[in-house]
Parts: C-alpha cells; structure tokens; sequence
C-alpha cells in the first residue's frame, strides 16, 4: 500500500514540473493527468477497489471518453487476484500490470560491497542528461515519450537521484521519490555489461540510506520479475500488488 501512496502523491506533485498535468481528488479517489500519450500515466487512482460499482466505473471513465489520452484503472490489492477483476472484465477492460510491492523498513540486510562502485548525485544539467541515457538504456525504452518521462522525473526535487560508476565508466541509476509521504523507489538499473558486479545492491543501499538520513522509516517500491531476489535479500517482504485495467479498445 505504501508505494501506491508514493505512486499517488507523484501524479499529485507532477503539475509543478510538467505545465499540462492535472490532478483531482476527493477522498480515496483520484484523477490525473499527464498529456503523456501511455496508459499508466493518466486515469483514475484509487486506494482500494472496495465499493466500486459498474455504473461508478462508467462515471469516472466519462472524462476520458472527450479525449484522446489513453487510460487506465489503478489500485492497490493485498492479493495478486483482485476482489474487483470480474467487474472490470465485464465492464471489457482488460489487465495492464500486476505489479508486487515491496516495503523495507529500516536497515537494509547488509550484502557484500564492491568497494570499486562509486555513487554519485545527479545535481547538474549534464548529471540528468548522462542519467537519463543510462535508464533508457538500461530498460531498454526508447522515444520521446520515454524520454519525456524519465527526464521530468530526473528534475523532481521530492527526490534524490543518483548514478553509479564502475572505475570511470557510468553503469547504473537510480532514484527515490519523496511523495505522499512514503518514500518511493524507482528506475534501479544497470547496464547489461555491468550486471553481476553489486551495482544494484550500492544504488539501493544509497537511495534506501538517504531515505533513512531524511527521517523516512524505510522505503518502497513495484518490483519487476529480474529484481525480486535482489530485494529479497536485501530485506524487502512482500506488501500485496498493484493492479491496472484498460479499456479494451483503447491500446
């Protein structure tokens, strides 16, 4: 739940950086927008899918029905298979991600180091730029539109951005996003040359540590198939999914 918080209070912050988005709230209900032509970055946010109905499904649809973005339902689930899956099924969405969540609270269980991996801040123009090529390279994502996202992200003050260098060479990135009150993790990457040589153990341990230094209990994050036994052993339990639905016409 906490990362889907953090996930939350990104679309809440992304109007300061980002002159097109939108965000609306009213309870555990919110509406956002980016102009960001992919489905997962705008629709309707919802804490829980407890209490959602057909007709409240067609309702908060309604103002995407007058655009042209794509969009999705996204929710927390404690369970991999969602109390409302038939719902959306039967309103013709169909599933976009089921991504597990993770939390770490406190220390991160202390892995051996390679002492020859340097962290670095990303604090100027040209520290965005190398990270960004270094996180599109990384998850293999290329376009614009990749690129328009990854460097809005990289410009957020709510977070702490880094790069991670192997002797001289740049290897890896990361962040951790302050938003919602939770601290986020997100783009850990390594480049594929570099894997296996603990550069995704010193990223985390920097991001998770200035989590900490910052007076946050610990840190949370979506975790892809590649990632899991690394966040495993570094500490991180199992904190349920969070699930998205499309349209079925849409994309």
């Amino acid at each position: 739940m906490a990362f889907h918080q953090n996930w939350i209070g990104v679309f809440e912050t992304l109007p300061k950086y980002l002159p097109m988005a939108r965000f609306w709230r009213s309870g555990n209900i919110a509406i956002a927008t980016t102009g960001w032509p992919a489905s997962v970055f705008n629709g309707v946010l919802l804490s829980e899918c407890d209490g959602l109905t057909a007709d409240l499904i067609e309702m908060l649809s309604e103002p995407f029905s007058r655009t042209t973005l794509p969009y999705s339902f996204q929710f927390y689930s404690p369970t991999q298979q969602a109390d409302c899956e038939e719902l959306f099924w039967r309103a013709g969405y169909g599933e976009l991600i089921r991504d597990p969540l993770m939390d770490c609270i406190g220390p991160l269980e202390s892995l051996p180091a390679n002492p020859t991996i340097r962290i670095e801040p990303v604090l100027t123009d040209s520290d965005r730029a190398l990270y960004v090529q270094t996180v599109l390279e990384g998850f293999g994502m290329s376009g614009q539109n990749s690129q328009d996202v990854i460097g809005v992200m990289a410009t957020m003050q709510e977070g702490y951005h880094v790069t991670a260098w192997l002797h001289q060479t740049l290897v890896g990135a990361g962040t951790v996003l302050f938003c919602g009150g939770v601290a986020g993790i997100y783009n850990v990457t390594t480049l594929p040359f570099a894997r296996r040589q603990g550069v995704a153990v010193r990223i985390m341990e920097a991001l998770h540590g200035h989590a900490l230094a910052q007076g946050y209990s610990g840190t949370s994050l979506a975790s892809s198939v590649m990632g899991l036994p690394l966040y495993r052993r570094l500490g991180y339990q199992p904190a349920g999914y969070q699930i998205a639905y499309v349209p079925l016409n849409s994309e």
